[in-house]
């Protein structure tokens, strides 16, 4: 029989015991247990699917008191559990903003990240929606391989995006989209389209297309990639439903437009075809394409001069300014009429215009041909987030591609990026696209301080 004091001790003991179990289930519920967020399904039915603008896309008015529809994108804010990184990346998107007067700002994922990420995803809402009514301006985000983390789904992240749409009084034009475009390396949300009207004319279309997800590869597949571009990837591909959705969308909104209307892309991760020139001809041709020598004489140093950290580079007649001041490398010229000889992969020419590699961009393993698929139907530019010390923008058959500079220093663990900053984007009507990087510090003033 116990006695009097260990009764005492015993109840002192479960009363620590289940403190601790409590706390546990607490930790668990914070951390693990997913916020599924409303109960949310659109099927979209295929190409033979009736279209209807207004239903089917996102419009916006172009302001005809402007010359330009202007575009900016942020990306990779990635806030955490950093404060003071976090203010840090929120000024920078302030004085990019302040700096560009955008009507629309454009956040290509990983706008949050690590532990917290459903009260930081919150907070950067709250924080973004307040510049929008500011500086008056529509935003857009598309998801980030760090935006779900945690407890956070795709669905309950919409559910927070769309609190603050047009439709609610705010300047969010976050659309869910159909949840039937994924494939077997998981389902996707958050593809949508922005149409841009001038009047009553379709102007230019912006597509927010989800590739976030990892995907899981089979060894066979890694093994073969890595044996011949040496390399192992985990970013996915582009489905194919997908494709065939942007299509539908293009072919659509073409007919309606009566003319080919011209597009950008926004994804977090690049596509296969803007990592496969990188990969041949800055960050793993080491002067060689396919063991031939460069088309470009200045080969040798430019692959110095791009694998190095710091430096930029340009190629004459490009839209973008060396403005970080870097060594600018020039391809060969005509002796007679100055005409650029623009180095070529695969029989195309590649037009550098401004930029810095510091590793293998992250894109799929094996191409799924969207750019192919939508090159005809108006394709003309795609902006991409995802790998942080790489900023480097590139035309390439016909195709502007551009990474964004990093918004912001947070988290120190894995940005190197050099620069902080965003990207203005400006598109005339026939398809001409002008992107400028906007550089507010160097991250290496920022890490002294």
């Amino acid at each position: 029989m116990l006695s009097v004091k260990n009764k005492k001790l015993l109840c002192v003991v479960s009363g620590v015991l289940g403190v601790i179990m409590l706390g546990i289930i607490i930790t668990v519920c914070v951390l693990f247990i997913p916020l599924n967020g409303s109960a949310y399904e659109y099927v979209w039915s295929g190409p033979s699917a009736a279209y209807d603008i207004t239903k089917d896309s996102v419009v916006v008015e172009k302001n005809l008191d402007k010359e330009d529809f202007t575009i900016v994108q942020l990306t990779d804010m990635q806030l955490w559990s950093s404060g003071k990184d976090n203010n840090a990346a929120f000024d920078t998107a302030e004085e990019v903003i302040k700096r560009t007067d955008p009507d629309l700002v454009v956040f290509t994922g990983d706008n949050v990240s690590g532990v917290g990420v459903p009260e930081l995803l919150k907070t950067f809402i709250k924080k973004i929606e307040a510049l929008a009514s500011k500086y008056d301006f529509l935003w857009a985000p598309v998801f980030g391989n760090h935006d779900n983390e945690m407890r956070a789904t795709p669905n309950w992240s919409g559910d927070q995006y769309l609190k603050v749409s047009r439709e609610k009084g705010g300047h969010c034009l976050f659309q869910k989209g159909p949840t039937n475009l994924g494939d077997e390396y998981g389902d996707l949300l958050g593809n949508y389209v922005i149409n841009v009207k001038e009047g009553n004319q379709i102007v230019q279309s912006l597509y927010m297309l989800d590739n976030s997800a990892y995907a899981k590869y089979s060894k066979d597949l890694i093994n073969s990639v890595f044996e011949k571009e040496g390399r192992k990837s985990k970013e996915r591909p582009f489905p194919y439903a997908q494709i065939e959705w942007c299509k539908w969308q293009a072919t659509n909104i073409n007919k309606i437009a009566g003319d080919t209307v011209p597009s950008i892309f926004f994804t977090h991760c690049a596509p296969y075809e803007m990592g496969d020139v990188v990969l041949k001809y800055v960050a793993g041709g080491n002067g060689k394409i396919d063991g031939q020598k460069s088309d470009n004489p200045n080969s040798d140093d430019l692959d110095k001069e791009i694998v190095g950290k710091n430096s930029f580079w340009t190629i004459p007649g490009s839209n973008i300014p060396n403005s970080g001041g870097g060594p600018v490398i020039k391809p060969a010229s005509d002796t007679d009429n100055n005409a650029i000889n623009y180095p070529i992969i695969d029989g195309k020419e590649l037009k550098g215009i401004l930029g810095r590699i510091s590793y293998v961009p992250g894109h799929a393993l094996y191409n799924t041909g969207i750019v192919d698929a939508m090159k005809d139907l108006g394709l003309k530019g795609w902006f991409v987030g995802h790998d942080h010390e790489n900023d480097c923008v590139f035309e390439y058959d016909g195709v502007v591609y551009g990474y964004g500079l990093k918004a912001g220093p947070s988290p120190k663990p894995w940005n190197d990026s050099f620069f902080f900053g965003g990207t203005k984007i400006v598109m005339d009507k026939s398809g001409n696209i002008k992107p400028t990087h906007i550089i507010t510090t160097t991250s290496e003033s920022y890490w002294k301080k």
